[in-house]
């Protein structure tokens, strides 16, 4: 069955949404930050692409954060080690210093661990860890002609 067309003497709220097959006349359209145009709270535009699926590399990765041993370990090193270690301020995440990659045995070697807070933490993953992009390691030596293979090498700034 197909809802009633919309009556141009009904609020903004109740013309859009009845175009969808139900009413809501608590909630007021809002206008989709694409195309600009009127939709109902809640639904979403036809110009707006699918939500993206979660990538299963992320949730493999994140399996054994989810651990009650892992769990204990935090907030037991968190107890004892409130501070950063790079700047002192309150820590709220502990951290590999060394990535474990897999090494269950380096996952839960409590010297293996260090106190961070948020930022420091951020900075460590962007510059080492290979966060946000950035490679994970620097390469070393130079091609058959000489050049290094680091393109953050000086010689490489200084041309």
């Amino acid at each position: 069955m197909r809802p009633p067309p919309a009556s141009p003497a009904l609020p903004i709220c109740c013309r859009l949404t009845a175009r969808f097959g139900w009413v809501d006349m608590y909630r007021p359209a809002r206008v989709c930050s694409r195309c600009k145009k009127a939709v109902p709270s809640g639904v979403r535009c036809d110009c707006t692409p699918e939500p993206r699926a979660a990538d299963p590399r992320n949730v493999e990765r994140a399996k054994p954060y989810s651990s009650p041993e892992w769990k204990a370990l935090r907030a037991a090193h968190l107890k004892h080690n409130r501070t950063c270690t790079a700047c002192c301020a309150p820590a709220s995440v502990v951290d590999h210093v060394r990535a474990w990659k897999g090494n269950q045995a380096l996952f839960l070697d409590p010297s293996n661990l260090q106190s961070l807070c948020r930022s420091c933490h951020s900075k460590k993953t962007a510059s080492q860890d290979g966060g946000f992009g950035n490679p994970t390691e620097k390469k070393c030596g130079c091609d058959t002609s000489g050049n290094p293979l680091d393109p953050s090498h000086p010689w490489f700034v200084s041309q």
